[in-house]
């Protein structure tokens, strides 16, 4: 499936739609982590499983430290703060959470996100990718998953 979309210069440009399902693989690069996430259209913005957050800071920018679970290994962050962002959970319940960038990876597509760091360990999926996340590029299929295909770890 293709669409036509229109540049700064008015030239037209062929740019593929991808297509993703409800759940997804998500890699990070930067750590080699591979995670399932649920991609919710619901959600604005993006969050990650994290625990032992800490902000400080360092050369007067604030950074954040966290840490990033998978499987039996952890992993741990130091990233500079971009902002907090106040999340309202499906139960009501408003929470104020620390945002960082991360890059990602779905399918063969890699960019730079901001995602919220929270407590998700009680949920099934440690990642969710909200709207903010996706480019006009994606199409989300309720009703089916793992549609981007795999994504890889480097073994080096």
């Amino acid at each position: 499936m293709e669409n036509i979309i229109n540049t700064k210069k008015n030239v037209k440009k062929r740019s593929s739609v991808i297509s993703l399902g409800w759940r997804e693989w998500v890699l990070l690069p930067s750590y080699n982590l591979k995670l399932k996430a649920k991609i919710d259209t619901g959600a604005r913005i993006s969050s990650i499983h994290a625990s032992n957050i800490r902000v400080y800071q360092k050369r007067k920018i604030d950074i954040v430290s966290f840490r990033l679970f998978h499987l039996e290994s952890s992993f741990d962050v130091e990233s500079k703060l971009i902002d907090y962002k106040k999340i309202k959970s499906s139960f009501g319940e408003t929470e104020l959470r620390p945002m960082v960038h991360l890059e990602i990876q779905i399918g063969p597509d890699i960019w730079v996100t901001e995602i919220t760091l929270a407590q998700r360990s009680n949920l099934t999926y440690p990642m969710l990718i909200g709207r903010n996340t996706l480019t006009k590029r994606h199409i989300v299929h309720c009703h089916k998953s793992f549609l981007a295909g795999k994504v890889s770890i480097d073994t080096k």
